[in-house]
Parts: C-alpha cells; sequence; structure tokens
C-alpha cells in the first residue's frame, strides 16, 4: 500500500469513528470541526471527494459565516468536477472575506480552465496583489500570461524575471564540477513533469523516448503523476528507469538526480501546475532544458536552452524576452503518434460548412472570439461545433454564447458537445467538421495535429509570442504553410477561399493522412536523431568548456 492510500484508509477510519461516536476521547465542536476538515482534505486529494463534499456541506451548514470553510468546499466541490457549485462556494466565501488571497487564486483558477481567462487572470492578479510575498500566486500570473492577447512577449519576460527574483532571488547558472566531462560517452537524459497522464501529452512525448538512440543515451523519468494514471503508451518506451516522483519533495527529488548522475535535465511542464522549477533552480544537472509543455521562457537563469525551431523562434525576433537559450532543431519541435487511427468518413453534405474546434477552452481568448466569429461572417450557413469537456458547466456554455452574441453569432448556429471516452471516438467527431478552427494567441497543437490525422484543414492565426506559432510549425511540415494566418482579415480571407472549394477540402481529406506520413511530423526515429543530436552537441561544448577551465588552474600552477 502507498502512502496515498494508507493515507486515505487511516482518514476513514478515523471519520467512522468520528461518525460512530466510538473515539476513546471526548472531542469539543471545534476540535471535532478541525479534524473533519482534514479529513475531507485527504478525501478530496485522494480520490474520495464526493465524501469530502458531505463533510464540507455538513460543515458550511452549521457554520455559514465562516469563509474558510466554504473555500475548503470549493476544493472538494472541484475535486468532484462540480464547477458551477465550487464556483458560488467561492464567491460566497469571497463576500464574507474579500481579502483573501487563497479564495480569489482559487476562483481563478476554475475561470481560466473553463474558458474566462480574463477573469482567470485578473483574480490571479487580485491574488498577487493581496499576498505579494507568496511567489506561488504571481507564478500563476506568470502561467496564464501567455494564454492572453493583451501580454506579449516582453510582459511575459518581465513577469517571469520577478517571479525567479521573488522565488530563487540567488538563481544563476552553475557549472556543476561534479560531472565528468567525457565528450562521446553514453549520456544520462532525464525528464521531470506532473503531466505524463496526460493523452494530449503522451501522443509527444512517446515519439521522443522511441525515437532516442539507447546506445547514445540512457533515459530516465521522473514522473509526478501516479504510476496508476500513467499512459501506458508512454511507459511501453522506457525500459531504463521510471520513478514515480509525486510523493517526493523538492530536496529529495533533487538528490535522486544528483545521486542518479543525471547529464541532461529536461523540464516539461515550464509554470504549469506542479511544476518542479524548484528543482532545476538549484543546476543539478550539467545541461538543463525547457522542452514542450511551456512555449515560453520561465525566467530562470539556471535552465540553459529551450528546445524550438525556426519557426516557432525565427532567428533574430525575440531572443531578448528568454533567460534561456533557443536550441532550434532542423525540422519541427515535436513529432506526433496518432492515439488511434479511425477510418476518414466525412459527412456528404457539402453545402454548409461546418467549422469546429475541439481546444482546450483556456485557449478561448477575446482574440480567438474573434477570429471564429470573423469565420462565421465570411461564410453566412455555417456552423461552428464546440466539443470540450468543460461545456457541461452551465456557466462556461452561457458565457460563450454570450460572447459569440455580442460578436452577432447566433446560439442555433453553435453545436456543443462534451468530451468523448476514447481516443478513436475523438478523433472520429473530425469527420463531422470541413475546416478546424485554431486558438491565438495560444495555439492547441494537439488539436491541429488530430484536425490534419483526420483530414481536416487548420486555420490559425500567428502573432508575436511562441506559442501563436506552433501550428504554423506544424502545418508547414505537410506544405499548408499559407493556412498559418497573420491578421484576422487574412484568416477571414483563408476561410472563405477553403469555404468555397469543395474540390479543395476533398483532396485535403484523401491526402493529408498520407502527407503526414510522409513528414517529420511522425517520423520519431528522424526526430529522435534531431533531438539527440542537438543535445550532444551542447554535451561537446559543455565537456569542451570544462576542460579548459580545468587546464586553466594546471598551467598556473606549472608557472
Amino acid at each position: 500500500m502507498d502512502k496515498r492510500a494508507e493515507a486515505c484508509e487511516i482518514a476513514m477510519q478515523l471519520f467512522t469513528a468520528i461518525e460512530e461516536q466510538s473515539t476513546p476521547y471526548t472531542l469539543t465542536r471545534s476540535e471535532l470541526n478541525n479534524q473533519l476538515r482534514y479529513i475531507a482534505l485527504i478525501f478530496s486529494e485522494q480520490g474520495q471527494a464526493a465524501n469530502a463534499c458531505e463533510i464540507m456541506r455538513s460543515l458550511c451548514k452549521q457554520n455559514p459565516e465562516m469563509a474558510e470553510l466554504h473555500r475548503e468546499y470549493a476544493f472538494a466541490l472541484k475535486a468532484n468536477h462540480q464547477l458551477e457549485e465550487a464556483e458560488i462556494e467561492l464567491n460566497t466565501a469571497l463576500t464574507l472575506q474579500p481579502v483573501n488571497a487563497n479564495c480569489h487564486a482559487q476562483l481563478a483558477r476554475i475561470y481560466c480552465h473553463t474558458g474566462r481567462v480574463s477573469a482567470g487572470y485578473n483574480s490571479y492578479t487580485k491574488a498577487a496583489t493581496i499576498a505579494p510575498s507568496n511567489p506561488n500566486f504571481l507564478q500563476r500570473l506568470v502561467n496564464w500570461s501567455i494564454y492572453s492577447e493583451s501580454t506579449g512577449p516582453q510582459g511575459h519576460y518581465q513577469l517571469a524575471r520577478l517571479w525567479a527574483s521573488r522565488a530563487f532571488p540567488g538563481n544563476r547558472a552553475g557549472t556543476n564540477t561534479w560531472r565528468t566531462p567525457q565528450a562521446n560517452r553514453q549520456l544520462k537524459i532525464a525528464f521531470v513533469s506532473s503531466g505524463f497522464a496526460r493523452s494530449s501529452l503522451a501522443c509527444l512525448i512517446s515519439p521522443l523516448l522511441k525515437g532516442l538512440d539507447r546506445k547514445s543515451f540512457h533515459i530516465t523519468v521522473y514522473s509526478d503523476s501516479s504510476m496508476q494514471d500513467i499512459d501506458q503508451s508512454l511507459r511501453a518506451h522506457i525500459d531504463d528507469d521510471w520513478q514515480d516522483s509525486s510523493l517526493w519533495s523538492n530536496k529529495q527529488l533533487s538528490t535522486q538526480i544528483s545521486n542518479d548522475q543525471i547529464d541532461v535535465l529536461i523540464n516539461i511542464d515550464g509554470h504549469r501546475d506542479g511544476s518542479r522549477l524548484a528543482v532545476f533552480s538549484n543546476h543539478v544537472a550539467p545541461i538543463q532544458l525547457s522542452w514542450l509543455g511551456y512555449p515560453a521562457t520561465t525566467g530562470l537563469n539556471s535552465i540553459d536552452y529551450r528546445i524550438s525551431d525556426r519557426v516557432v523562434d525565427p532567428i533574430g525576433l525575440n531572443e531578448e524576452y528568454y533567460t534561456e537559450k533557443l536550441l532550434r532543431l532542423p525540422n519541427a519541435l515535436l513529432c506526433y503518434a496518432p492515439p488511434a487511427t479511425p477510418s476518414i468518413n466525412p459527412s456528404e453534405d457539402q453545402a454548409n460548412i461546418r467549422f469546429g474546434s475541439f481546444i482546450d477552452l483556456a485557449k478561448v481568448s477575446n482574440l480567438t472570439l474573434d477570429c471564429w466569429a470573423a469565420a462565421m461572417h465570411a461564410v453566412p450557413n455555417s456552423s461552428l461545433c464546440l466539443k470540450q469537456e468543460h461545456l457541461t458547466n452551465h456557466n462556461t456554455h452561457d458565457y460563450l454564447l454570450k460572447q459569440l452574441s455580442e460578436r452577432g453569432i447566433s446560439s442555433d448556429r453553435i453545436i456543443s458537445s462534451p468530451s468523448t471516452q476514447s481516443a478513436e471516438q475523438h478523433l472520429n467527431a473530425y469527420n463531422h467538421i470541413d475546416i478546424a478552427l485554431d486558438s491565438a494567441p495560444y495555439n492547441d497543437a494537439v488539436s491541429t495535429l488530430e484536425a490534419l490525422w483526420m483530414g481536416v484543414p487548420v486555420v490559425s492565426l500567428q502573432c508575436q509570442t511562441a506559442c501563436s506559432r506552433v501550428s504554423a510549425s506544424i502545418l508547414e511540415q505537410v506544405q499548408l504553410g499559407e493556412l498559418a494566418t497573420n491578421s484576422v482579415a487574412e484568416y477571414t480571407h483563408c476561410i472563405l477561399a477553403l469555404s468555397k472549394s469543395s474540390d479543395r477540402r476533398q483532396q485535403l481529406r484523401a491526402t493529408l493522412r498520407k502527407q503526414m506520413h510522409q513528414s517529420q511530423l511522425t517520423n520519431a526515429q528522424q526526430f529522435g536523431h534531431d533531438f539527440g543530436y542537438a543535445i550532444r552537441q551542447k554535451w561537446l561544448a559543455w565537456c569542451q568548456q570544462r576542460n579548459q577551465e580545468q587546464a586553466q588552474p594546471n598551467r598556473a600552477m606549472s608557472r
């Protein structure tokens, strides 16, 4: 039994004893309530959220004026996927205690994940203002700033640097003299992430794990996702070391990385929830990289490079807004392993264009809504299909319809549905749309890849940030670079041209999957070679530098 299960079992035993009044000691009402609150917290974190909700509902009823109870009830409700009810409890808590950073941050999290990023950003700003000494709230601002069109590369860079100065004031690049600078030996590469349980991440990481040459690289994974939640398509590619780090402190993880003698440490999460940037701040490996999961700077001097490509980060554009050096791969910065391969059987109705977007609602910015509305105005008989789990949330659904209505799009043109159960069902839904609409300024790379895999063209909008050019990089790989537009007007023109050309859409349906097969986007061996070669070159440079540093004292002594 692991520690999580043990904690949950102990909490259940204590809860049962309290309920049956069989405890061998007497508790005051205050002590009893505190016991129940701790039990509810454990239940919320360990998959017993329904029990946590029952406990906290009763406590809130008994103590309606205690803001903290409403906030803790909201935490349990969110864990139980009851976001609307959680939002109500948080607003109640803020009515009782308006200046509470935790409440504002918890409400912001719900706003952001349900497509109301502007409101979420404002709430995170309030939290960071109320508690300026807590860098965690500022870090949430850093993370969500890349979702907003109002924060450009410079603004995000300044926020990231401010966070780094507060969280790790002494952060700097290190020399890591404890590694042996042998240029051609097998390198120990390690990946650190809390997202290995996400299928959206698995389809992008597994090609690299498959493609890296095991003679040149030994791979270690430090996963903050519990083993039972791990996507098995990822686990299947690791016959080296897969370590469950979900219960380790930052200090324990740092010690383990050092003991494992990791040469190259790769951060996938950036500033996302569960990030281990505290480990990277200590420069625990000679070379530290940021890749894939966070398309912007971390703000840390101790992360040496960010993996990118020439489309996502054009030479000369935004280098000054990274603390990391840009390491551009020769093709795309990612590779795709489709989770399923359903047949391509599009609807025969070619008269009415069906736009579609299955993106993460957090990426539906005002700019995204402007693009979608412009597309639908350009094609009057069109409809828009949206599919995402949070659309079952009434607040989210109503907010989205209201935003589109204010842009002149009536609700009868919007077809919304929750997420489907299996990967095959999800991909099959692309058979019911004609043109996929991307998000801006934060592209949804996985949705772009999925649509192309199902033969559906994707129209995207490039902005100034790297996260707005990921889809452009993908589209260029299948010779569709012209679908990555540079303005809302160009976006609309592109949509109109595609909607008028049934022949081109049918031709793309018939050929796009084959084009992806023939491109670098699905070539795991080539991607592994490109990635491995780039890392090896940086290792050679590190070895050369270390050898020079070691030679200088020797020369001084010989004099």
